[in-house]
């Protein structure tokens, strides 16, 4: 029923990778970058700020990107 769902219904295509999707990330973020930008990121250590920063130390070159820490003082309990 899902499969019907998903494939039928909404038409999916069933080719999702997520080699693809990083590839697709990658290729956005050189495109929305270029060559004569530098990007300053900053980082919480959370998993949505790691993943972001993975992905753009592998799309960028290092001289393109600033990485700094941001203490958002929430801690858990």
């Amino acid at each position: 029923m899902l499969h019907a769902f998903l494939f039928e219904i909404c038409g999916l295509q069933g080719g999702f990778t997520l080699e693809k999707r990083e590839q697709q990330c990658n290729d956005y973020i050189r495109r929305t970058v270029g060559r004569d930008k530098i990007v300053l990121m900053l980082v919480s250590g959370g998993v949505d700020s790691a993943v972001r920063a993975a992905l753009l130390h592998k799309a960028l070159l290092q001289c393109h990107y600033i990485l700094s820490i941001m203490d958002t003082e929430y801690h858990y309990s």
